[in-house]
């Protein structure tokens, strides 16, 4: 007689197998950030000098006190390793050659003290940002140093912090597409295979919306887990307020997805009430309270004491010479239009997946590749939309779940089609008053 197979075993065969193929993949995304990382030269065009100089003293125990200059030791580091491939092509020079890089010996010319003084005058627009990335970055840093690295490999060991980055976010991107498809790993596979090669360039370069999909990741999932459970548990409710308040201390930016998840959180806290499980979540929802609270309210409150402004974005605002518009002049934005909405939202999506970087002075772009991205990803959105109510027939959490998903990627649009719209922006290269969009979609943690 034979013996039936035990279902556990069953079931344990297709999760260990995707779990065996997720380590490769996450050594594969890592090697390939690592490729990358290594073969572009510094500084890059996303204020890749600003974030330096701020994990440069977040490393030396110096916490910004104010909207600071750029220190003398990062200033030499931009004009000895600096390159202009970025912005200028080698046609602009006599002989079609960019000029060598200033040496450490060359460092005493009067034309190399020149620039590093005029790097050490200048104000750093991002001394005002929130801490985690740039802690976690100035003790990557001094590991760096202790272990004998400086000038030059001391910035490229800096910059391959992004592949420990991307592996965890490959790990994690499995683990959260498993939560809408907790019988089919194979499936589920595809996400983390399509997050290991998406070629956003943001990963290529020291900053710090780099740490941002990371930590969102990790509340989302918590999120889910907390949706399909009964009550909330202790453990679950210190990660929840944890990874919640590690995403805004990471980028301000992060606030706008925070608020949808404060808003499913509400709607578990009002399903817990009609339930009558309230009693059974209050330990764990004032733990929760307490974890996302404490962080985000100590920081607002430094911020308050040392820029005068609880939030940093006026301090921002300010020094990027934008101003605030009327209500009235919000609607003549050329975002209301359909060219305007187009352009918009096409730049923008592009964005989210290729990133912003330029290469002799020109976008790193294709056309047809901006294209795909734009169409393909309208055209996905737009069917997971259509068939929702057809999916809360046969699983209403996990529409549920789904829905949670497209507000967030929503309200990372609105958020950035809502500064376009604010502000007046001067004299600003980018955004510009010619064409007034904050299209950047790495400044969004969706993506």
């Amino acid at each position: 007689m034979k013996r039936r197979p035990d279902a556990r075993c069953e079931q344990a065969g297709p999760h260990l197998s995707a779990t065996l193929f997720i380590w490769p993949l996450c050594l594969v995304a890592g090697v390939r950030t690592f490729l990358f990382c290594a073969g572009f030269p510094f500084f890059n065009n996303a204020d890749e000098q600003a974030h330096f100089d701020v994990v440069l003293k977040y490393s030396q125990g110096h916490l910004p006190r104010r909207m600071e200059r750029f220190s003398a030791e990062s200033a030499r580091c931009f004009v000895q390793y600096g390159s202009l491939e970025f912005f200028m092509s080698p046609d602009a020079f006599p002989d079609g050659r960019f000029p060598s890089r200033a040496s450490p010996a060359e460092g005493t010319s009067a034309a190399v003290s020149a620039i590093e003084q005029a790097w050490s005058d200048a104000t750093n627009p991002e001394s005002w940002q929130p801490p985690l990335y740039y802690a976690i970055a100035g003790l990557w840093l001094k590991l760096g140093q202790s272990c004998g690295f400086s000038g030059g490999h001391l910035l490229y060991w800096l910059r391959f912090l992004n592949v420990l980055f991307v592996a965890a976010l490959v790990w994690l991107s499995f683990l959260a597409a498993r939560e809408f498809f907790p019988k089919q790993d194979w499936v589920a596979l595809c996400v983390p295979v399509l997050v290991a090669f998406i070629p956003q360039d943001m990963f290529y370069g020291i900053e710090n919306d780099n740490l941002s999909p990371l930590l969102f990741g990790a509340v989302f999932i918590c999120l889910i887990r907390w949706w399909r459970a009964e009550v909330l548990s202790l453990l679950r409710a210190v990660c929840l307020g944890l990874t919640m308040s590690a995403t805004y201390v990471t980028k301000l930016s992060n606030a706008p997805l925070l608020g949808v998840a404060l808003c499913v959180v509400l709607l578990k806290v009002l399903s817990a009430v009609r339930s009558g499980n309230l009693g059974r979540t209050l330990p764990a929802l004032g733990i929760f309270v307490a974890c996302a609270i404490i962080p985000v309210g100590a920081w607002m409150v430094w911020m308050q004491h040392a820029f005068g402004d609880a939030i940093g974005s006026a301090t921002h605002i300010e020094l990027s010479d934008w101003t605030p518009k009327p209500f009235a002049a919000w609607w003549h934005h050329p975002i209301f239009t359909w060219q305007g909405a187009w352009s918009f939202l096409s730049k923008l999506l592009a964005s989210f997946w290729r990133g912003e970087f330029i290469w002799h002075g020109t976008r790193l772009a294709s056309a047809t590749a901006d294209y795909f991205y734009v169409i393909s990803s309208l055209l996905l959105i737009g069917l997971t939309a259509l068939q929702l109510a057809r999916l809360a027939r046969s699983d209403k959490v996990t529409a549920q779940i789904v829905s949670f998903a497209l507000l967030s990627f929503i309200a990372a649009v609105l958020f950035l089609a809502f500064i376009s719209i604010r502000f007046d922006f001067g004299d600003s290269v980018y955004p510009s008053r010619s064409e007034p969009y904050l299209w950047s979609g790495r400044i969004s943690p969706v993506r």
